[in-house]
């Protein structure tokens, strides 16, 4: 009886993680180039010896893996001359407050010395460092990334890419880092396709994590209340059947 109730709290445990995935991904539906996430469980079924001996299964049900849906999302136009959107695969490399960071996150604009920079100030790399262009000039970026302006090349955006299936780790909305940063190795990405005055939208499915999130809720009051019927059970066996 015991038992049950811990496999019903750590049932209840996994349901609230996988429900506040879910409410992520439908706070960001409208995040470019946001990527969806969701969870794997997992159950165990550990055999052990009681004090006299005996075998018993001790089960556990938990969590066993987050993981980052990392499908292109549809691409929608915006006309402007810095934002851009990768098609196929890889990731701009930028520079932060924090370190490099990874995104597809396309919607750039220029600082007062006239670099790419991405909404929160991070400078955007090129294959030779940063890229600086005249503010208020046009400014034409081909599909291979070549930044031009004036009929000049002012550098190349840098795509870079790293072997799958990813294993990333999310920082924010769009940024991310590889999860072992010191042995994970930077690939030019390969057939990529850069479309200027497009951004990449976020490829969360809306009508399947509303349907998520309801089953998940359901889930999560069956598990309340078997809960609430075991402690029902096992409160009469302490009051009830204890006074015989």
């Amino acid at each position: 009886m015991i038992q049950g109730l811990f496999i019903a709290s750590q049932g209840m445990t996994a349901l609230m993680q996988k429900q506040d995935q879910i409410a992520n991904n439908l706070a960001n539906f409208n995040t470019t180039a946001f990527k969806q996430s969701g969870l794997f469980t997992a159950a165990y079924q550990n055999h052990l010896k009681n004090d006299n001996d005996q075998v018993f299964a001790n089960r556990e049900f938990k969590v066993d893996e987050v993981y980052i849906d990392h499908t292109e999302g549809s691409m929608r136009s915006t006309g402007s001359d810095l934002d851009l959107s990768i098609k196929g695969s890889g990731f701009f490399k930028v520079m932060t407050g924090d370190g490099v960071r990874y995104t597809r996150n396309g919607n750039f604009s220029l600082n007062p010395d006239g670099l790419i920079i991405t909404g929160d100030g991070s400078k955007l790399m090129g294959t030779e460092g940063y890229i600086r262009v005249e503010p208020n000039m046009k400014v034409t970026i081909s599909e291979s990334g070549e930044v031009i302006q004036n009929g000049e090349g002012k550098g190349i955006i840098k795509i870079v890419d790293f072997e799958k299936p990813y294993q990333m780790k999310r920082h924010g909305s769009s940024y991310f880092t590889p999860l072992d940063i010191v042995e994970a190795v930077e690939l030019q990405s390969q057939g990529f396709i850069l479309k200027q005055g497009f951004l990449e939208s976020s490829n969360v499915d809306l009508i399947r994590n509303m349907v998520q999130m309801i089953a998940t809720y359901r889930n999560y009051e069956a598990d309340q209340k078997a809960l609430q019927s075991q402690d029902e059970t096992l409160q009469k066996a302490v009051n009830e059947v204890g006074k015989i």
